[in-house]
């Protein structure tokens, strides 16, 4: 098993790793939210090991970011607050568990165990738009039989409006998915997404990827009611 533990206390990020390794518990450790967020989009993990405070992005937004990019790992969440509004906060950010410090070691190895198996039960959603088919497991995307690669970037652009389609999904929201709280240049995503479009609607192929002037973008097949819409 390969767990993602995100601790920034060094001390005890050893000690806990040092005692998964015993249980046969492989890990990878990340010490702020903002390389935990790309360890978790480079490599599967079976469980994360979260912490809620953690410095240049908590741990409640580096979980939230992690389901709206697809990633359905299990998450357990380590805190000391233990009020049920700040456990109501994890839950309702994506978190599978909530463990409150201090604890016992072979308790946090129980958790990580039962929530490994879930990990291999679970099915990610395949999404279906007429003929493309994006898979969050795997991060395959395919239009018919042809292969699309549409980069970090465009993936969660993408992913995003899989989840929502055949709604449209305002272009606050989409920077939202793929910056966070850090938004870019006004023209950044203007700029990704004509750079999806290409790779989603060739030529020849009828378009998925639309623009509803004022409101924002939708994928789904142009006979699907995309009165206002434009392809650009």
């Amino acid at each position: 098993m390969l767990v993602l533990l995100v601790e920034d206390e060094t001390d005890l990020s050893e000690l806990i790793g040092d005692y998964l390794e015993t249980e046969d518990i492989e890990c990878d450790f990340a010490y702020n939210g903002k390389m935990a967020c790309e360890l978790i989009e480079r490599q599967p993990y079976d469980v994360i090991v979260l912490d809620v405070m953690l410095p240049k992005m908590d741990g409640l937004a580096v979980c939230q970011a992690t389901r709206d990019s697809g990633v359905n790992t299990p998450i357990l969440m380590l805190t000391a607050r233990d009020s049920l509004d700040d456990k109501l906060k994890g839950f309702a950010s994506g978190a599978n568990d909530y463990l409150v410090k201090p604890f016992d070691l072979p308790e946090l190895v129980a958790r990580i165990q039962v929530l490994g198996r879930q990990s291999v039960v679970t099915q990610k959603a395949v999404f279906k738009v007429a003929d493309l088919t994006i898979n969050p497991d795997s991060h395959e995307v395919k239009r018919g039989s042809r292969h699309i690669q549409p980069g970090p970037i465009g993936w969660k652009l993408l992913l995003k409006l899989a989840k929502s389609s055949p709604n449209v999904v305002s272009r606050v929201d989409l920077e939202q998915a793929v910056w966070g709280d850090e938004m870019p240049n006004k023209h950044v995503l203007k700029t990704q997404l004509h750079r999806l479009r290409t790779l989603i609607d060739e030529k020849d192929e009828s378009p998925l990827v639309h623009t509803i002037k004022g409101v924002g973008v939708v994928l789904k097949s142009k006979g699907l009611n995309l009165k206002g819409s434009r392809h650009e």
